[in-house]
Parts: C-alpha cells; sequence; structure tokens
C-alpha cells in the first residue's frame, strides 16, 4: 500500500506542477469588450491644416534710401493699433526738414515782398493814370501841339501801366511758384521723416522675416539695412483666427460654406473650438508638386478666442457632413462578416446578425439586431488564435471586399463623442 500511495503522491505532483507551470506561463486571452451606444450620429469629414490669422499685415521698408533699423518691438510681443513696431535711424530726415523749414520761411518772405510791391505799385500806375488822363481832357482844346503832347503821355501812362502790372504780377507768381517747390520739398522730407517710424495699423503679434543679408536668409534685426519696399515684419490680427485645409476631390462635394466644424489644435489636444467653413476654393490643384491627388482648399474660421492659439500651428478640422438622431452604432472592428452577412459577437461569443448603415471614420449604424444596451466583442471569439488583448483590427471584416456609398462617408468618431455627451 504504501508504495501505491507514493507512486500516486508521485503522480499528483507531476499532474499539479505540470498544470500549474503551464497556467503560470502560457498566456491567457482576454478578449476586449465595447457598449453598444444609442444616440446623435454624427458623420463628418476630417482635415489636416494649420492654423492662421484671418488678417495679417507685413511692414515693409518705406521707399527711402540709406535706411538702417534701429528698434524692433520684441518678437512674439503684441502690438495695439497705432504702436510702434519699427524705427529707422531718421538723422537725415531730420536735417531735410530743418533745411526745407528755413528756405521756406525765406521764400515766404520774399512772395510777402513782392506782393506788397505789386500793390504800392498798382497803385502808384493807376494815379499816374488817371493825372494823364485829367491832363489830356484839359488840353484837349488847347493848341494842336500841345493836345497831341498830352494824348502821348496818357497813352504812354496807360502802357506803363499794363507793362509794369505785368511784370510785378509775373514777380509775385514767381515767388509762389518758390513757395510751393520748397514747400513739396519740405513736405516730402516730412513724409520720409514720418515714415523711419512705422506704426501698428491693426493690433496683432509682432513676427520678424527672414531677409537676404548678403550671405544668406536671416531674420530681420536691429542694424539691418533693408532695401527699400523689403518686407520686415507680419503683424497677424490674433482677433479673428482661421485654419487653412483642403479636401480631396472625392470628398469635396460634401464641403460647403456654413457647415459647422470642430477644431483641435495639435498643440492643445484637449480642448475643442466651435468653427464654420467660411469657404471652399472653387478650384482644385495638386496636393504637392509630387502628387497625383487633387485637393480643394478649405478656410475654416474659428469662432472662439483663445489667446494661446498662433499662426503656425498645426490643427485638425472635423467638418461636421450629417447628424444622425437617435440611432444604434457600434465601433466599426466590432462588426465582422461571416458567410455573407454582417454579424457581431455579444460579451457572452454569442453571434448576433445586423443589419448596418451608414459610418464615420471609427464606429457604424446598426439598423436592426442590437437595442443599444448590449455590450460587444472587439474580436471575433470564434478564431482559434486571438490577438493580444486590447488589439483592435487595423481594417474591419466589414469592410474586406466591400465598397459602395456606405464605404465613403467621412469620419468623425471623436465628433459623435463630443456631441453624444
Amino acid at each position: 500500500m504504501k508504495k501505491y500511495i507514493y507512486v500516486a503522491v508521485v503522480i499528483a505532483v507531476i499532474l499539479v506542477g505540470y498544470y500549474g507551470v503551464e497556467a503560470i506561463f502560457s498566456p491567457s486571452f482576454e478578449i476586449p469588450t465595447a457598449a453598444v451606444s444609442r444616440g446623435e450620429f454624427v458623420i463628418s469629414q476630417n482635415a489636416s491644416g494649420t492654423i492662421d490669422a484671418k488678417r495679417a499685415y507685413t511692414l515693409s521698408a518705406p521707399r527711402v534710401r540709406g535706411l538702417q533699423i534701429t528698434w524692433l518691438a520684441p518678437e512674439g510681443s503684441t502690438v495695439a493699433e497705432g504702436e510702434p513696431v519699427i524705427r529707422f535711424d531718421a538723422t537725415q530726415q531730420m536735417a531735410d526738414v530743418a533745411d526745407n523749414n528755413s528756405e521756406l520761411k525765406i521764400k515766404k518772405s520774399a512772395l510777402e515782398r513782392a506782393q506788397k510791391e505789386y500793390t504800392i505799385q498798382e497803385k502808384q500806375l493807376i494815379l499816374d493814370l488817371e493825372k494823364a488822363r485829367r491832363n489830356y481832357l484839359e488840353k484837349k482844346h488847347d493848341a494842336p501841339r500841345i493836345a497831341e503832347e498830352a494824348k502821348l503821355e496818357m497813352e504812354l501812362a496807360e502802357l506803363n501801366f499794363n507793362a509794369k502790372l505785368e511784370q510785378l504780377k509775373a514777380d509775385v507768381e514767381k515767388a509762389e511758384v518758390e513757395v510751393q517747390r520748397t514747400q513739396d520739398k519740405l513736405n516730402l522730407a516730412q513724409k520720409e521723416l514720418d515714415q523711419m517710424t512705422i506704426m501698428a495699423p491693426i493690433p496683432g503679434l509682432v513676427v520678424y522675416l527672414e531677409i537676404w543679408k548678403g550671405s544668406g536668409m536671416s531674420k530681420v534685426q536691429e542694424g539691418d539695412s533693408p532695401w527699400p519696399g523689403m518686407g520686415l515684419v507680419k503683424l497677424p490680427d490674433l482677433s479673428e483666427m482661421i485654419v487653412k485645409t483642403s479636401v480631396s476631390e472625392v470628398d469635396a462635394n460634401k464641403v460647403d460654406s456654413g457647415q459647422e466644424v470642430i477644431v483641435i489644435a495639435d498643440a492643445f489636444p484637449e480642448k475643442e473650438y466651435d468653427g464654420m467653413v467660411a469657404n471652399k476654393g472653387t478650384l482644385a490643384r495638386k496636393k504637392d508638386h509630387n502628387s497625383e491627388i487633387n485637393v480643394f482648399d478649405v478656410e475654416v474660421t474659428i469662432l472662439n478666442h483663445d489667446e494661446d492659439l498662433k499662426p503656425g500651428m498645426s490643427a485638425s478640422s472635423m467638418i461636421i457632413v450629417d447628424r444622425v438622431p437617435d440611432v444604434v452604432s457600434v465601433p466599426m472592428e466590432a462588426v465582422f462578416e461571416k458567410e455573407g452577412k454582417p454579424v457581431v459577437f455579444l460579451r457572452n461569443k454569442k453571434k448576433v446578425e445586423v443589419e448596418v448603415g451608414r459610418r464615420n471614420d471609427s464606429r457604424v449604424i446598426v439598423k436592426t439586431g442590437l437595442e443599444g444596451d448590449e455590450e460587444i466583442c472587439l474580436l471575433d471569439p470564434t478564431l482559434d488564435e486571438q490577438g493580444l488583448p486590447g488589439d483592435k483590427a487595423t481594417e474591419p471584416e466589414l469592410n474586406k471586399g466591400r465598397g459602395g456609398p456606405q464605404g465613403s462617408q467621412g469620419g468623425g468618431g471623436r465628433g459623435g463623442r463630443r456631441r453624444g455627451k
């Protein structure tokens, strides 16, 4: 008996050890599940793009020679409308204004003298002419010789009157031209002086531009001598922000002005901004130089104001194409094709045939077969070898070998989550 007992104990230990080790080192697979949801189903078109200001001004160097930057508003700072952004060395312009001011005073004094001389001479000439006329009237009945002399004196007075007045008038006009010419030079010098300080035409963010400096391109800085007309600083208005994005020509017919958009900046994935399609391009273009894909440009207006949003940030735009109220939907990877029919598996691995409808990039509507309170498997429990727990199919079996309009619906899973809260 002892012999049999020892054999039984050894066999039991071996069996316990074998199954114990197998239990420890053999992986156990749990099929991931997901809840079936009922509610609004959002169909959207996803598009990636770049945040930019709706309006922005580029501040350029004035059309003046010999410029040198002496001061710049700090890059990244925000300036109000009318505040200085760029200052240039204004030494020459200040000297020109002072010189022209002095010259203008001299020219104005000369004009005043010419005008006074005209007034004095005009009165004197009128007096001389009147005297000559009276003298002629008194002597025209005298002796013919005396009457002839009086007549000649009158005619000479008339000629002298006209000739001298014309000369005096020409002197005044010449002085007026000199004054205007000097005034124009002063105005030009003052204009150039005013251009030595560039003010912000709108409130915005100071962004330095790159300029050519002989050896290469680099950002503008104090001490640079830019060419006239060269762009120096970009001033985007942060009060109104947009997203510049594009959609493929296949999906372009789904997008139109006025559609609701959910914008998420890559830098702030936890924030969602309300947006609206402002406009869609009328002509298609190549996505890039080496691509055969045609796209339409789309501009999305961001309706929320947030100072954290800056031009150049990447963002995703979820353009809401349609909203289907009160429907049952499931993750696309939870739908499988068995014997040519779509099915899902409940948590207890029971197979349920379903009829599917429209879909977005992550979920699909189930018209019949589910009520909305079930829990379903995300992996096919009937397969002999499962993937690791939590793995999801990269291509749902529902999509394999199937096409049609249902498969062309744009994505918006995140929008469905947001609106279903």
